[in-house]
Parts: structure tokens; sequence; C-alpha cells
């Protein structure tokens, strides 16, 4: 596990001119006039989000491992059917995540951001700290990663007992509310576009959570699939 976090951070820091321009990408060259870049106000600064970079780097780099190996602790201790299903949940659960991050990458970053700078166009100049805006996108990015892993979640949850199909049904009502408000508090803008950008998606991803839970359920005595 410390290994592959070593390299990630290492990888991660031989080339972060070039994951920074990934990061950068979705500005669009709006973060300031000098050349689209984001400043830096402090001589330690730039070399501060690099290693924080490296460290996420790393962190990602070594997040499969240590899955694999708590997995591999727990193995001995799992049924043959609770195998089986680790084997093909955790995946599902890891490219939900993925799905997420590049939902929130290639859509509300290019809106959201590009939205954010250019509304004072005429007005003022941008000037968007190298800090701040690393802060942003690995916030967005991770949140909706884990937004985007509520179906699997529920499916757990019936799967283990622990909520009921019913109840996912009943507060049905209340997702689509509950996922403006939501995405009201990850978007970086207030605009009711952005907003729903991600709302629309919340609701979908719970109905399809739902259609999970109830291939979940326990079924019922005497009933035959």
């Amino acid at each position: 596990m410390f290994v592959t976090f070593g390299v990630g951070a290492s990888v991660t820091w031989y080339y972060h001119e070039i994951v920074f321009g990934w990061l950068f990408a979705p500005a669009k060259g709006s973060l300031s006039p000098y050349g689209g870049l984001p400043i830096f106000t402090g001589p330690t600064e730039m070399i501060g989000a690099t290693i924080h970079l490296s460290m996420m780097g790393g962190l990602v780099m070594s997040l499969p491992v240590v899955t694999i190996s708590v997995y591999q602790l727990l193995r001995p201790l799992l049924t043959p059917p609770l195998r089986r299903f680790a084997v093909i949940f955790l995946p599902v659960v890891f490219m939900c995540f993925l799905g997420g991050a590049a939902f929130a990458y290639f859509v509300m970053l290019p809106v959201g951001v590009v939205f954010l700078l250019r509304f004072g166009e005429g007005v003022a100049v941008p000037l968007i700290d190298i800090t701040e805006y690393m802060s942003l996108v690995t916030a967005l990015v991770f949140w909706l990663g884990v937004v985007f892993e509520l179906p699997p979640v529920m499916f757990l949850l019936t799967k283990l007992r622990l909520v009921r199909y019913e109840k996912f049904k009943r507060i049905r009502r209340y997702v689509p509310a509950s996922a403006f408000i939501l995405s009201a508090l990850l978007t970086p803008t207030f605009d009711i576009v952005n907003q729903t950008l991600v709302a629309v998606p919340i609701i979908a991803l719970y109905e399809v959570g739902l259609f999970l839970s109830w291939l979940a359920r326990p079924k019922e005595k005497g009933h035959r699939a």
C-alpha cells in the first residue's frame, strides 16, 4: 500500500505540469489574464500546491490496492455467496465513483467555472488563486463521485436488510426537492441551469437505486423465481 502511494505520488510529482494542465482545462483559459493560468501569492504556495497534488495522486493510486487488501483480509470470514457478491459489488462501486468524477470534470466544471469567471466580464478581471481553484476542483469531483454511488449503496442496504425497499419507495416523493437542495450545495454557481445539471442525474440515480433495491428485496416465502 505504502509503495503504491509512493509510486503514485512520485509519478504525479514528475508529471505535475501535465496533471495541472488537465485540471486547468475545464476553465478554458479564464483563470487570469496571464495566459489563462491561475496565480499564486506566496513564495511557497506553488510548491505546496504541487505537494498536495502529488499526495492526491498517491491516494488515488493506492485506493484500489487498499480495497483489494481489505477484501483479502476479510475473505476467509466471508461465505462463498458473499465472496461472489463482493467481487462484483466492489468494481461496480468503483466504476460509479469514476462516472461521477467524469461527470464533474467533463460537464459541471466547464459549465460552472466558465460561468462564474465570465460573469463579471467587462467589470472586473479574474485572478484566481491556484489553491482556491484546486480546492474547488477536488471537492466537486470527489463529492459527485460519492453521489454517483447511490444506486449500489441502496442495493447493498436492501440486500443486508438494513433498509427495506418499501422505505426507499415511500421517500421517493421527497427526492426531487432534496436533489435540488443537494445540487445547490455541490455546484459552484447558484443558477438554475447548473443546479438542474446536477439534480436531474441525482433523481435518475435514485430511480436506478430504487430498481436495484427492488431486485435485492427479500423474496416472500413460497415465492419461486
